[in-house]
C-alpha cells in the first residue's frame, strides 16, 4: 500500500530536507504564538475559552498527518465558533458542562460525516455552495461576530437572540460604554489591521495580546470595570468520547451537516489557493479524510469543531513555513503555554479578545465581491444579499438554508427555461444562430431548432410548445424539423414520451422530425424501444448538416 496516498504527512517526512528545518521552526514558533490568543478568542466566542485552545492542538496534528496540503493550518475558526455559539449554545440552556459536551459531540459528528464522505469520494460536494451564497454567508457571519463581540469591547451587557436584536440592544446601551474597555478593544483591532497591512511579518495578534495584558496588569484597569479572563486551568486536554442522547444527536445532525459542508468548502478553497501559489496540488477526497480525522480529534479532546484558517496559514507561509513540520512545532508551542504559561493570561481583558475577533471578522469581508456579483449578474447579488439578511435576521443555519434554497430555485428556473434558438445555414455549410452569425440564413421548408439544456420533466413541455409555436408562426410552410441536440446531454422518460408526442403530431401534419449531433447515450435513450418514426426512416444523424440534408431530400 502506498503510504503517500493514505498518510501524506508521513510521506513528506520520508523526503524531508534538513534545509527546511530552520524555516519550519521559525514559522512554527510564530504560528504557535498567534494560535494561543486566537484560540482563546474563538473559544470565548463559542462560550468555551479552553475549547478554543484544545482545538488548536490534536486536530492540527491529525491534519498534518492526513491532509494533502503541506501548508494549510486548521483549527477553530470564525464560522465554527459562531455555529457553536448560535446553534449549539441554546441547546445547553446555560449549562457550561453541557455546552462543552455538545460542542465536543458536534466535532465528533462532523468528523464522522467527513470521513464517510471521504470514503465515498464525495469531494465534489464542495461545489454545492454557490459563490453568492458563500459571499453572503461570510459577510453575514462577520456581522454576527461583531454583534456578539462589540458588547465586550464596549464593556456593556449583551442581550438579544438574533444579531438584529443584539445590534438594537447595543444602540440602546451605548451610554453605558466603559471607555477603558473601548480603548483596549479598539487598540487591539487597530494594531492587528495595521500590522497586517504594513508589517505582515509581525504577528499583530500577539502584539495586541501582550500589550493588553500589560495595560491591565500595570494600570489596574480591572478595578475600573474592565472584565478579564481570569484564571485559566493549566494542563493538556484529556481524551474522552462525548456520549450524546438520541435527542441530542437528532438536534445536532442538521448543524453537523452544515458545519461539515462549510468546513470542507472553506478548506478546499484555501488549500487550493496556497497549493497553486507554491506549485503542488491537493486531493479533495483526501481533504475530507483529513478534516474527518481532525474533527474527531477535536471532539475527543474537548475542542471546538475545526476548519481551515486562511489567516493562520498566511502567517505560517509568511514566516517561511515549508511543510507540515510547521504545524507540529506550533502545536508544541500551544501545549507549552497551556502547561506552564497559562497564569500569564490571567490579566487578559475580554475587550482584547473582542477586538481580536472583530479584526478577524473584518478580514473575512471583501466588499469588492458584491461589486463583482452585481457586474456579473444582478440576480447573483440578490442571492448574496438574501443570504446575508437571513443570517442577520434569523440566524446562521436559517440564513444559509435560505441562500441554498434560493440558489436551487434559480438553478431549476434556468433548467426549466433554457436558452434556445432557430438556426440558419452559413455559406460554409454549418448551422449557427443568426444572432451570432449574420450570414446564417434559413432554408425554405426547414426549421432547425437548438435547445440548450438537458431535456427532462421540468422543461419537456416547453420544448414541445416552442416547436409547435415555431411551426405555426413560420412565414413559409414547414416540411421538416431538425433538432440540434448537441446541448441536450441527458433525457428522462417523461421527455422521451414527450418526443413521441411531438413526432406523432408533426407526422400527422406531414412534417418530418430528425435529430442531429446527439450524444451517444442520449441517442440510445431516444431510440431504445420508443420507435419515434416509421422503421424505414432514420430519425437520428451524426450532425445537424446530415440531418438537414436527409429530411430536405425530396422536399
Amino acid at each position: 500500500m502506498d503510504i503517500a496516498r493514505f498518510v501524506p504527512g508521513l510521506a513528506v517526512l520520508r523526503t524531508y530536507k534538513v534545509s527546511f528545518l530552520p524555516h519550519d521552526l521559525a514559522a512554527g514558533l510564530t504560528l504557535g504564538a498567534v494560535m494561543v490568543p486566537v484560540g482563546l478568542a474563538y473559544g470565548e466566542l463559542a462560550g468555551l475559552p479552553l475549547a478554543g485552545l484544545y482545538g488548536s492542538m490534536l486536530p492540527l496534528l491529525a491534519y498534518a498527518l492526513f491532509g494533502s496540503s503541506r501548508q494549510l493550518v486548521v483549527g477553530p475558526d470564525t464560522a465554527m465558533a459562531a455555529i457553536v455559539a448560535v446553534s449549539v449554545a441554546p441547546l445547553a440552556l446555560g449549562d457550561p458542562g453541557r455546552l462543552a459536551l455538545l460542542a465536543a459531540g458536534l466535532g465528533v459528528m462532523v468528523g464522522i460525516l467527513c470521513l464517510l464522505a471521504g470514503l465515498l469520494r464525495l469531494g465534489f460536494i464542495a461545489n454545492f455552495l454557490s459563490k453568492p451564497v458563500i459571499v453572503g454567508f461570510m459577510h453575514g457571519l462577520a456581522l454576527v461576530i461583531v454583534g456578539a463581540q462589540l458588547p465586550k469591547v464596549l464593556g456593556i451587557r449583551s442581550e438579544g437572540e438574533t444579531t438584529l436584536d443584539q445590534f438594537a440592544n447595543i444602540l440602546h446601551r451605548l451610554g453605558d460604554t466603559n471607555l477603558a474597555a473601548l480603548a483596549i478593544g479598539a487598540s487591539c483591532f487597530a494594531v492587528i489591521l495595521l500590522c497586517r497591512r504594513f508589517l505582515p511579518r509581525v504577528p499583530g495578534t500577539v502584539v495586541a495580546l501582550v500589550g493588553s495584558v500589560l495595560a491591565v496588569a500595570l494600570l489596574g484597569l480591572d478595578a475600573r470595570g474592565v472584565a478579564i479572563v481570569g484564571k485559566i486551568p493549566a494542563g493538556l486536554p484529556g481524551l474522552s468520547l462525548p456520549f450524546l442522547s438520541l435527542a441530542d444527536v437528532d438536534a445536532l445532525l442538521p448543524v453537523a451537516l452544515v458545519a461539515a459542508l462549510l468546513s470542507f468548502s472553506d478548506t478546499v478553497v484555501t488549500a487550493r489557493a496556497f497549493a497553486a501559489r507554491n506549485g503542488y496540488k491537493i486531493d479533495a477526497n483526501q481533504e475530507l479524510t483529513a478534516l474527518g480525522a481532525a474533527n474527531l480529534a477535536a471532539g475527543l479532546s474537548q475542542g471546538l469543531p475545526i476548519s481551515a484558517s486562511d489567516s493562520r496559514t498566511a502567517v505560517a507561509e509568511a514566516a517561511g513555513g515549508r511543510t507540515q513540520v510547521t504545524s507540529v512545532v506550533a502545536v508544541l508551542v500551544v501545549a507549552a503555554v497551556s502547561l506552564w504559561l497559562a497564569n500569564l493570561l490571567y490579566w487578559l481583558p475580554s475587550a482584547a479578545l473582542g477586538g481580536i475577533l472583530i479584526a478577524s471578522a473584518w478580514t473575512i469581508c471583501d466588499f469588492r465581491e458584491f461589486v463583482r456579483l452585481w457586474q456579473f449578474r444582478g440576480i447573483s447579488l440578490a442571492s448574496a444579499l438574501l443570504t446575508l439578511a437571513g443570517v442577520v435576521v434569523f440566524g446562521l443555519m436559517e440564513g444559509i438554508l435560505i441562500g441554498v434554497v434560493f440558489s436551487i430555485v434559480l438553478l431549476l428556473r434556468a433548467l426549466a427555461f433554457p436558452p434556445d434558438a432557430v438556426l440558419g445555414r452559413t455559406p460554409d455549410g454549418g448551422w449557427h444562430d443568426p444572432a451570432h452569425r449574420p450570414d446564417a440564413v434559413s432554408v425554405p421548408g426547414l426549421l432547425v431548432y437548438r435547445f440548450s439544456a438537458p431535456l427532462f420533466f421540468a422543461n419537456c413541455g416547453l420544448f414541445q410548445e416552442r416547436i409547435e409555436q415555431l411551426v405555426d408562426r413560420a412565414s413559409q410552410l414547414v416540411k421538416a424539423v431538425v433538432v440540434d441536440g448537441g446541448a441536450i446531454h441527458d433525457v428522462d422518460l417523461m421527455a422521451c414520451e414527450t418526443l413521441v408526442e411531438v413526432e406523432s403530431g408533426l407526422r400527422g401534419r406531414g412534417i418530418r422530425l430528425a435529430f442531429g449531433n446527439l450524444r451517444d447515450r442520449v441517442k440510445r435513450d431516444i431510440e431504445r424501444g420508443l420507435q419515434l418514426s416509421p422503421q424505414d426512416d432514420d430519425i437520428t444523424f451524426p450532425t445537424v448538416a446530415a440531418a438537414a440534408e436527409a429530411v430536405t431530400t425530396g422536399c
